[in-house]
């Protein structure tokens, strides 16, 4: 088997009644698009659910895996005295995920650890889901500082290892959208904001995963984004596969954008390899500029590279232009 189904999610606590003691009315949307993906997750009936979040042990050139056998959180750092929920964790399907990014090249893996308990990035969506099945184990991943090819070879990695295991799989790419939508939100407003955020909801209503990895990354910086790296690896599952997007809702009144939409693979089709087709482009932009590059520029970027791969210096070229 492979990944079943996918959804994006956010994870704003206030979302919880007992930590937005009735501030969580003002997201009554975003509520019940969570609660009404929570139900789909429950019709696919996955063994091992596997979600991605940004407020998660994150390193800035390392994906990590949490470890363990159990798992649990609750949210009592947001005023909350609910119970924790509790897991029990996935350990076969995390070997096999490491050794498939191991084979990746991708640096991945369960090291690194240094907080055991469940963030609320991935507690606030998994709350919705055990409102409605709970019969999984879980598998927790964080997204790193790398770009967003190896956040995409990741989301490959989960596929293959759901495959090789014959696991049935959902993915579930927790994070919000924008922070900076209105002026007395979290970080202020910023025109990136709500630009970023029609443009990111518009390419998840038409599955549009290569716009998932072609923002920049400067745009993305000034929107304080977060959930994009998460969405990148959710892609990455669905690498050479038709998908029927279903966009539930988005909604922003406490100036950070909230979406909600889930994703069904429909079957093969090629031209739905963006990792490949991102990667090409890449070279092809990198060769393009090395094209435009006068001969100082092109001396520096070759002693670097030489005395990086090599060890050793290049030598002063005879010739070179005075100005």
């Amino acid at each position: 088997m492979a990944v079943a189904g996918a959804f994006i999610l956010p994870h704003p606590p206030v979302i919880i009644p007992s930590v937005g003691k009735g501030e969580e009315r003002r997201i009554r949307k975003t509520a019940e698009s969570c609660a009404r993906a929570a139900e789909e997750i429950a019709r696919l009936r996955p063994e091992t659910l596997v979600v991605l979040s940004p407020h998660a042990v994150a390193y800035a050139d390392h994906l990590h895996i949490a470890p363990g056998t159990k798992a649990k959180g609750d949210f009592s750092e947001f005023g909350s005295a609910d119970a924790p929920l509790e897991f029990s964790c996935d350990t076969e399907f995390v070997s096999v995920l490491s050794d498939e990014a191991a084979r990746s090249s991708l640096p991945a893996g369960t090291f690194g650890e240094k907080r055991r308990s469940v963030d609320h990035g991935a507690l606030v969506p998994l709350t919705f889901i055990t409102r409605a099945y709970r019969d999984f184990e879980l598998v927790r991943c964080s997204v790193s500082g790398l770009g967003a090819l190896a956040h995409y070879r990741f989301g490959q990695c989960i596929a293959r290892a759901a495959e090789t295991l014959g696991r049935r799989v959902v993915l579930v790419a927790s994070g919000d959208l924008s922070h900076r939508l209105r002026e007395d939100g979290p970080y202020g407003f910023a025109p990136e904001g709500p630009r970023f955020d029609r443009e990111l909801t518009q390419a998840m209503k038409e599955g549009d995963f290569m716009r998932f990895l072609a923002f920049d990354p400067e745009f993305c910086e000034a929107a304080a984004q977060c959930g994009l790296p998460s969405f990148q690896v959710l892609a990455g599952a669905f690498d050479g596969l038709a998908v029927a997007p279903e966009f539930l809702s988005y909604e922003g009144p406490f100036g950070v954008g909230y979406a909600v939409c889930g994703y069904t693979p429909l079957g093969p089709d090629d031209l739905r390899r963006f990792g490949d087709q991102f990667e090409q482009r890449e070279k092809e932009t990198l060769s393009q500029r090395k094209e435009r590059e006068d001969e100082y520029v092109r001396l520096a970027r070759l002693s670097l590279e030489t005395r990086v791969i090599e060890g050793r210096r290049v030598p002063l070229p005879e010739g070179l232009p005075l100005s």
